[in-house]
């Protein structure tokens, strides 16, 4: 993702969501502007909630234990400070017992409080608890930093029966409204333009008393969430093993996926939280690639939704080309005004080809055809952008110009300032064709040639097969470094190498444009010190100019591409690579919070007794990082589609486990659960046990 900044992070975030709504708060509940700008209740590009302080005698309440494992719920265990109480005497630090439980609610809107006091001292205490609410309405590019935005008129605040309502105009001419109500009479005072409700308990020993609170989010003239789909997304898919860590990261995965599918059209995968819950790009059509065997549903909803909004016209300013699947899609107030280009933006080069291995690999999977024919003039518009306005200068390379006047702007993966340095540290000049970019090129034509063979269309396959083996025999030579046993990062203008060792070549064994001598070379040049940090493999070379481990380019560890660089390695037949990167970043997952893998962490080197640096900026939870782990499980274990069947070639089981059911592999409409058990020889035995029909 481009450059960005999360928040004042050495705050650990708690992140509820339901649908579109969703809650970015702090281990006690709270929203401070010392948090962050990437906390508060959102909904729909917009922060509702921007500011939520609770107070017990006028202090901030401890904490003990926060949980989001949920999903759309949160649990916080609190106690007071030491307070002076209404009567005047002094209340001891822990007297008190402070449970606030949260839900969110998509679609009613709705964040609802429950907060429950008990007094654990032998005698009767009186104190004031109060909450201080503000909603500012801020647009989240705003948050961001984004110059330009136009506020709408003043807010306007009003006291009504049950609470209070802020309500906004925005310069889009559409109507923002947060209501609040209380479950009890509040004492209503204003604080620096915020609003503080007080509260008087007055508890015997041992008793308790709640307070609720609900806060309704209303948004004028806004177009209708899709609704979600019965059952859940990733509904029955389970992973059981004799690894109580692969177990735990698995199902934090699935249930991240799950909280991550948001309404539009369509439902879809949101890119992730808090800065992507938004239609994105590539990240959107990767998570739902990698749960394919588990759930086809998901890249349905993405592949319908991105086809509504696939180019039709030139526009520089949104980088909007016919055919061209888009990048980011916002709808809040600066997206409406034309602030900023993501309305949608198409400001990536891999979105269309990704689209287009989407709709291959789905038919593929799950053996139809039904979902490649409705689709079938966004795949043919997709693929003439390929042949067109996605290769500027005619050479066979997909490619991009980022050159402007303030820097350039990458549009692969890496898409930062600074994600494609030379090997001294320079910048590459335009037009620039990144490796796995081609490689995606590859595979879109070879999987879209084998749906229209299987539709009748040997014309359209043959073409697209003549251009795919083109392509591969052209690859192979121009950007194949002999000296680093690699191939080189991108080609960039008059076809000079961008001669530098980075993950990326990984990702070209996942496509199989690689011929596999060199697959084998650069697998070995993959695992070697100065890329395998240990805990996976680094995004730069350790002994490249630009190269910093805390930097999410040039040196971190991104999961979503270790995932693709395993099943690269498993194409090739290079399975111990395979397994021991597998292994690295489960490991790493296990000492991540909840057991859920960050957007990328740190790529210092693995020491015993140490664990992986987690790094401030990175978007704490991501769809292709949830993703990792089941498309990296389903790599190892071989699940391939044969006719009507599923089977497992080659089948691995990760390095410490011995045995591993998978439950919840989709073959049409029924369900497949593949066994697997490491036999006293070492060898892996599978076997595909139960078939059973998918509730309707």
């Amino acid at each position: 993702m481009a450059d960005h900044i999360f928040m004042a992070e050495v705050v650990q975030p708690v992140l509820i969501k339901d649908g579109g709504l969703f809650l970015v708060c702090r281990g006690d509940g709270e929203i401070t502007a010392e948090c962050g700008s990437g906390f508060g209740l959102f909904h729909r590009d917009t922060r509702y909630l921007s500011r939520y302080e609770l107070r017990i005698g006028g202090a901030p309440t401890l904490t003990l234990m926060s949980s989001a494992a949920r999903g759309a719920q949160s649990v916080h265990d609190l106690t007071n400070d030491a307070v002076r109480q209404l009567d005047g005497t002094s209340l001891d630090v822990q007297s008190l017992g402070v449970r606030l439980d949260r839900t969110v609610d998509g679609e009613g809107l709705v964040l609802t409080d429950t907060l429950a006091v008990r007094n654990f001292t032998a005698g009767r205490v009186a104190f004031r608890l109060s909450i201080l609410i503000d909603a500012l309405f801020e647009d989240i590019f705003e948050l961001r930093g984004a110059k330009g935005a136009r506020r709408g008129p003043i807010r306007k605040l009003a006291v009504t029966e049950r609470g209070l309502a802020f309500r906004y105009r925005g310069a889009d001419k559409t109507t923002r409204e947060l209501e609040v109500a209380f479950s009890r009479p509040a004492s209503l005072s204003a604080r620096r333009g915020a609003r503080v409700a007080e509260f008087d308990f007055a508890l015997e020993s041992q008793a308790s008393e709640a307070l609720g609170v609900t806060f309704t989010v209303l948004e004028e003239g806004a177009p209708g969430a899709a609704s979600a789909p019965e059952p859940a997304f990733y509904d029955g898919v389970r992973i059981e093993s004799d690894d109580a860590i692969l177990d735990a990261v698995a199902d934090r995965s699935f249930a991240d996926l799950a909280m991550l599918r948001t309404g539009l059209e369509d439902n879809f995968i949101a890119g992730g939280m808090p800065w992507f819950v938004s239609a994105f790009g590539r990240d959107s059509l990767l998570a739902t690639l990698q749960t394919l065997a588990f759930d086809p549903r998901p890249a349905e909803g993405v592949a319908r939704l991105f086809a509504l909004y696939q180019g039709k016209r030139h526009n520089h300013e949104t980088g909007e080309q016919p055919g061209k699947i888009h990048h980011e899609l916002r709808l809040g107030a600066m997206a409406r005004l034309k602030e900023v280009p993501h309305r949608p933006s198409y400001t990536s080069v891999d979105s269309t080809p990704l689209y287009l291995i989407l709709i291959g690999e789905h038919a593929r999977w799950t053996g139809s055809l039904e979902l490649f024919r409705e689709l079938r003039g966004a795949i043919d518009a997709a693929l003439a952008w390929m042949d067109g306005d996605g290769d500027s200068n005619g050479d066979g390379y997909l490619d991009y110009f980022g050159d402007t006047l303030r820097g350039p702007i990458n549009q692969g993966w890496k898409d930062s300032t600074f994600g494609v340095p030379r090997r001294d540290g320079g910048v590459p000049k335009s037009p620039i064709a990144l490796c796995e970019v081609q490689g995606y090129a590859y595979l879109a034509r070879t999987l879209i040639a084998a749906a229209l063979r299987a539709d009748g269309d040997k014309a359209g396959a043959g073409r697209l097969e003549a251009q795919a083996k083109a392509l591969r025999e052209r690859f192979n030579r121009d950007f194949w470094m002999e000296d680093e046993g690699c191939y080189a990062l991108a080609l960039e203008k008059g076809g000079r190498q961008v001669a530098v060792v980075t993950s990326n070549a990984g990702q070209v064994l996942w496509s199989g444009i690689a011929d596999p001598a060199k697959a084998a070379r650069t697998a070995d040049r993959l695992m070697a010190a100065d890329m395998n940090c240990g805990w996976g493999i680094r995004t730069l070379s350790e002994r490249a100019a630009a190269y910093n481990p805390l930097n999410y380019h040039l040196g971190c560890v991104w999961p979503f591409d270790n995932a693709l660089i395993v099943a690269g390695l498993r194409r090739y037949g290079l399975d111990e690579a395979a397994g021991r990167i597998f292994r690295a970043v489960v490991d790493a997952a296990g000492h991540f919070s909840l057991g859920r893998l960050p957007e990328f962490y740190v790529g210092f080197k693995r020491e015993v007794g140490l664990f992986p640096a987690r790094c401030p900026f990175a978007e704490p939870m991501q769809a292709w990082s949830a993703g990792a782990t089941p498309y990296m499980l389903a790599s190892l274990l071989g699940l391939v589609r044969v006719g009507e069947a599923v089977c497992m070639e080659r089948p691995q089981l990760p390095l410490g486990v011995d045995r591993l059911a998978l439950r919840g592999v989709t073959l049409g409409n029924a369900r497949i659960d593949c066994e697997l058990e490491r036999g006293a020889d070492g060898a892996v035995v599978g076997r595909i046990v139960t078939a059973r029909e998918i509730d309707p």
